[in-house]
């Protein structure tokens, strides 16, 4: 399958940059990021741990190839965005007190809370440098990352916001999933542009169709928070309800149906069967069946950013469509 091979290149590609990157860094700092890769254990014995999609470094290097674009310099890139992706994993998990990351345990649960977060710091100040220090790489690229790391930020910021504020709208909701989850993708193809010296219209429209399959990643993730396959998502099936997340289904489900609504202000926690509750009531909104088509609508008009860019790509192209496959492939 496209996709398939297009996320194991990357990976193989993004890889040996990567750990030559963590290699700089002081010891303590090493130990605890290369245990989020995978790599070792926390006592640094050589291990091979879960790793992420590589949907980032895909990204670049189908972007890169669609350009024209110098593939080593691709692979830079990559390289840089992966790690400051990664950035964004350790802080989330200690933000939301998840307690497990790619099948292992999530740092903060193994070297605390103040470690974990030092070495996510550890991580985007070496992402950022990673882009700075190559020769080929524009000062506009490097301040679009650090421009976009700013956005990731107010976007994370919103989230944890949102879990104590009642009456978030829908508008709200999909502006806090373009800045949490979109921009970074978005940003992954814009740097990409502005290393092969792409003019501002090209920039746009690839940071456009990165944004757009962003925020069908984020429907997707939504839908599994509710639906998905404990197995393959790491969470249990309703989790998302049961800890009163506002997503974007939630939200739209919320507008609607005042017995959801009721549960969401008693502020107390739900227990397996309020859970199965819930999520029949988010069937019976619509906003199941709605943010399934969300997915299917902003993976086409992607697509069509795509086309004003370079005429169509065949791997960026499949690279939009593996949001639906993700869904899919993790329902329970």
């Amino acid at each position: 399958m496209v996709t398939t091979d297009l996320l194991g290149r990357a990976r193989s590609a993004v890889e040996p940059v990567l750990r030559q990157r963590v290699d700089t860094l002081p010891d303590r700092m090493r130990l605890i990021a290369g245990h989020h890769f995978g790599w070792w254990d926390s006592a640094g014995n050589a291990h091979r741990g879960g790793t992420g999609k590589a949907v980032r470094p895909a990204l670049v290097l189908a972007a890169a190839e669609a350009l024209q674009a110098s593939p080593d310099t691709a692979v830079t890139v990559a390289a840089a965005i992966e790690l400051v992706h990664n950035f964004t994993l350790v802080h989330d998990d200690v933000h939301d007190q998840d307690v497990r990351r790619h099948g292992q345990p999530a740092l903060w649960t193994v070297y605390g809370t103040v470690d974990a977060l030092l070495a996510g710091n550890a991580l985007l100040a070496l992402g950022l440098e990673t882009l700075a220090t190559h020769g080929e790489v524009p000062s506009a690229a490097v301040a679009r990352l650090a421009r976009c790391v700013t956005e990731l930020c107010e976007g994370q910021s919103m989230d944890i916001a949102f879990e104590q504020r009642p009456g978030i709208t829908l508008d709200e909701c999909l502006l806090m999933s373009a800045r949490k989850t979109g921009v970074l993708l978005g940003c992954a193809c814009a740097v990409t542009a502005l290393t092969a010296g792409a003019d501002a219209a090209v920039v746009d429209a690839l940071d456009d169709y990165g944004v757009e399959i962003g925020v069908a990643f984020q429907f997707a993730n939504d839908l599994l928070g509710i639906w998905g396959d404990e197995s393959a998502t790491g969470k249990p099936t309703g989790s998302d309800l049961a800890r009163l997340k506002k997503t974007l289904p939630i939200v739209r489900a919320l507008g609607s149906e005042p017995e959801l609504a009721e549960l969401y202000a008693n502020g107390v926690e739900l227990d397996d069967e309020q859970a199965r509750y819930a999520a029949s009531l988010v069937i019976r909104s619509g906003a199941r069946d709605w943010a399934e088509s969300e997915i299917r609508r902003r993976i086409d008009v992607a697509i069509t950013h795509v086309d004003r860019a370079v005429g169509g790509s065949e791997k960026l192209t499949a690279l939009a469509e593996l949001a639906v496959r993700y869904y899919r492939d993790n329902l329970a």
